[in-house]
């Protein structure tokens, strides 16, 4: 919790304990703050948090994140499960009587539509987590209530690749009648029907009766209110709103507990989200990996921490995995990594020797980023000045979100600034990243090295988690030594929401906990 001022610990000390020893109040209505509006309507292929807001209080999933013990997978529409021995056969018992918000009966068969949609979509359909899937060899609906997964290989990591909560379970009828329809409607079976949109301003759900969690949802309905970043803080400041669920900066945080005191309560920790460069490995002279490992190791992680992290919700230093999860580097280990240990004056003499030897020593170029003040535009400008110290002249040249994205897909760059965002620390999505072009849609840089596609396919079968650890420092070790991309800051989670609302507990992703069904708002 760097940067915290007295005033929001003794704020965060008042209100950070649990609520579940309170008794859940019915009624009322959340108010939530969200950036953008989605995007899409289709979760399968949705890849933000903003889609996640909107879409996650209308549909079910399979199995789902404990909202109050994150790693821990429990039951949604699955009420319990077994594995056969050779880690090869999932058997799902799922929940008697759920029904989806038109009245209509959710079975096996819809579940086993949904999965098989996302593992193996139809022509035409997009599936953002299809390659995560490839290891099921067939998804079978054996009666109404039980669902068969087979495996071709051992996947250490179904369980939580099943808990996307985009990962939605949609009627199998109305996929047959068109495959589209998602794109068009919201008809799920989770805790709230949806009720209103309004393009550019609102969306709203109601309560479902019929939710198949017993005495859930507490809340009689949810409103978002899309708005920008400034608007966010002042409707939080004036109680027009009563949480955002992305993140606030230090400073904002601070402004709100000065202005509301004890009215608010906060909550922070890390979070699955960090930014990173990308070089574009398909264009001189960032095909040379001399070039690629100046630019990295000229970056001051350690000290350019303790000032982007007092103006921006980024800061955490890392490799390819969230500092403190239990698979990460230590700090120790950490140091061992290029970029990270060692003096930084030695660090970047070696960088511009780096970029003499490769006959670039007045290096210029174009940096691509997000047209997104905070944090993307404060991180760049940050970047740049790095480079500046050996002699690089970059230009920070600014897209709209939608030719940033369009950039990351199609190459289009010379050096751009990267990010991930997941739902999960599971080193199976985090570093799914980080295959070959032609293995992955988000390998950014555009490599290929199959050394790295080997260590990625070993570690998805490893049972002990210390061979496993070994396994992922090794594609660290990889992806770093070859500098494809140069890791920046993890992302520090700053929530500060209305002290009425309860049970909602921060995760370690800004995906998670987002459905409502578990939360109140204290009369």
């Amino acid at each position: 919790m760097r940067g915290l001022t007295a005033a929001a610990a003794i704020v965060l000390a008042l209100f950070s304990q649990s609520a579940t020893a309170q008794e859940p109040v019915r009624g009322g209505t959340l108010r939530q703050a969200v950036l953008a509006e989605p995007y899409t309507l289709d979760c399968h292929a949705a890849t933000t948090v903003y889609v996640t807001s909107a879409l996650a209080p209308h549909y079910s999933t399979l199995v789902r994140y404990d909202p109050q013990n994150y790693p821990k997978v429990i039951g949604d529409l699955a009420e319990n499960w077994t594995v056969s021995e050779d880690g090869l056969t999932y058997t799902f018992k799922l929940v008697p009587g759920v029904k989806f918000h038109d009245g209509s009966p959710l079975t096996a068969r819809d579940v086993a539509v949904s999965l098989e949609r996302i593992r193996k979509p139809p022509k035409g359909i997009v599936s953002a987590r299809g390659p995560l899937f490839q290891r099921i060899a067939s998804i079978d609906a054996v009666d109404d209530l039980t669902v068969v997964l087979r495996l071709s290989q051992p996947e250490v990591a179904l369980l939580e690749l099943l808990a996307n909560p985009l990962n939605c379970v949609y009627s199998a009828a109305k996929l047959e009648t068109d495959p589209h329809f998602p794109e068009k409607q919201v008809l799920g079976s989770g805790p709230f029907k949806f009720k209103e949109r309004v393009s550019g301003s609102t969306w709203e759900g109601e309560r479902y009766a019929d939710f198949h969690r017993k005495g859930q949802p507490y809340l009689d309905g949810f409103k978002l209110f899309f708005m920008s970043g400034p608007a966010i803080l002042n409707a939080l400041q004036s109680d027009q709103v009563d949480t955002e669920f992305r993140s606030l900066t230090p400073q904002q945080r601070d402004r709100l507990v000065a202005a509301r005191k004890d009215t608010v309560s906060v909550q922070s920790g890390t979070m699955t989200t960090m930014i990173k460069i990308a070089f574009n490995t398909q264009r001189k002279p960032f095909d040379d990996v001399r070039v690629r490992r100046a630019l990295n190791l000229a970056i001051d992680r350690t000290g350019g921490s303790e000032v982007i992290s007092r103006v921006t919700f980024m800061g955490g230093v890392g490799a390819l995995q969230r500092p403190g999860y239990d698979l990460a580097e230590t700090p120790a280990e950490l140091a061992k990594l290029p970029g990270y240990g060692g003096d930084i004056e030695a660090r970047r003499a070696e960088a511009r020797r780096l970029l003499k030897e490769a006959g670039v020593p007045n290096l210029s170029f174009a940096f691509g980023n997000r047209n997104v003040g905070e944090p993307y535009v404060t991180i760049g400008t940050w970047v740049i000045d790095q480079w500046r110290r050996i002699g690089v002249n970059a230009r920070q040249d600014m897209l709209e979100n939608p030719v940033w994205v369009a950039s990351r897909a199609n190459g289009q760059f010379d050096v751009l600034m990267d990010a991930i965002a997941e739902a999960t620390d599971e080193p199976t999505v985090i570093f799914s990243k980080y295959q070959s072009r032609d293995k992955t849609p988000f390998n950014t840089a555009k490599y290929e090295d199959r050394e790295i596609d080997a260590l990625y396919e070993k570690q998805r079968a490893e049972l002990d988690p210390a061979k496993r650890k070994e396994i992922l420092a090794q594609i660290s070790r990889r992806v770093l030594d070859q500098a494809y991309y140069a890791p920046l800051f993890w992302a520090n989670r700053i929530i500060v929401s209305n002290a009425k609302l309860k049970n909602w507990k921060l995760a370690p992703s800004q995906f998670l906990n987002l459905d409502l069904a578990d939360i109140w708002l204290d009369k």
